[in-house]
């Protein structure tokens, strides 16, 4: 496939920030700070900086995300693809500014509850780096997904805990597998969808390297082990009321029922934006389960 058969309409700004990717940051961060808050030790102030950095660093991950793409059109020529080139450094760009100024929110925590907080951040932003930067590059190697799990899914929820309320919860890490899973879950709904296209062009994402079809029952997987793994939770005194997340189990059928498409159907576009719907419901019924 033609490296010009990449939509360019993907690099424009409101397409490269991806809005439906927001319910990570806002669902791992909000339940750090909601846990922080259970355990009395919240503070609106560190609550506020917390939630902006995190919304600011996914916005940052989302604009550099694309920047990979840069070596298939500058192998091009024509007004379109020095468009494109354009634009993917300007969304590049973008996307520093937004680490930058979340590095500073980020400097006045560490400032506000200590150095190890300093440390936890360096690893988070050098790890969430490497997703797509030299040398390593998680998504090349079939790392993608399990790297979310950590950095995007258990650091942030933990790392918002800390930043909050001032200590390191072992439990909380805990308490944060079920939405760790979803966010795996919503970077690997990517991966579906753009499996034809990663194949062309010698991406190897764990999708291509497993197969479209394990990879979509892992997806499954992904996607549901959250409401067992909330009730065992609630069996060990972590959630008050576990039945909040009934609300979230109807959204979870729209994501599921596209699985039975194949990967170059027009339907599969809507299988990011389904998952990250069902993220935030997911993620506002576990924090409602903690809170009442």
């Amino acid at each position: 496939m033609d490296a010009l058969d990449l939509n360019p309409d993907k690099y424009r700004l409101a397409r490269a920030l991806r809005p439906f990717s927001y319910s990570v940051a806002l669902v791992t961060c909000g339940l750090g700070v909601v846990l922080a808050y259970q355990q009395g030790v919240g503070d609106w102030c560190r609550a506020l900086l917390v939630m902006l950095a995190g919304v600011l660093l996914q916005a940052a991950s989302n604009l550099a995300n694309d920047h990979a793409d840069l070596v298939l059109w500058k192998k091009r020529s024509g007004e379109l693809a020095r468009q494109v080139v354009k634009q993917i450094h300007r969304n590049f760009i973008l996307a520093g500014v937004c680490a930058l100024i979340a590095c500073m929110m980020g400097l006045l925590l560490v400032i506000d509850v200590g150095w190890p907080l300093l440390l936890l951040g360096v690893f988070g932003v050098v790890g969430g780096y490497f997703y797509t930067g030299e040398p390593i590059v998680y998504k090349n190697r079939g790392w993608g997904v399990p790297a979310v799990f950590l950095f995007t899914g258990v650091l942030m929820v933990s790392g918002a805990f800390y930043a909050v309320g001032g200590y390191w919860n072992n439990e909380v890490v805990w308490m944060s597998i079920p939405v760790s899973l979803l966010a795996s879950a919503l970077l690997l709904s990517n991966e579906i969808r753009d499996y034809l296209d990663d194949i062309s062009h010698n991406i190897r994402t764990l999708t291509v390297r497993m197969g479209l079809v394990p990879a979509k029952c892992l997806y499954a997987v992904l996607l549901l082990t959250g409401f067992p793994l909330s009730f065992m939770l609630y069996y060990l005194g972590e959630l008050d009321n576990p039945l909040y997340l009934l609300i979230a189990l109807p959204f979870a059928i729209a994501p599921l029922k596209l699985l039975a498409n194949h990967s170059g159907d027009a339907e599969m576009v809507r299988l990011p934006p389904l998952t990250g719907r069902f993220f935030i419901i997911f993620g506002l019924g576990f924090m409602l389960s903690i809170v009442f």
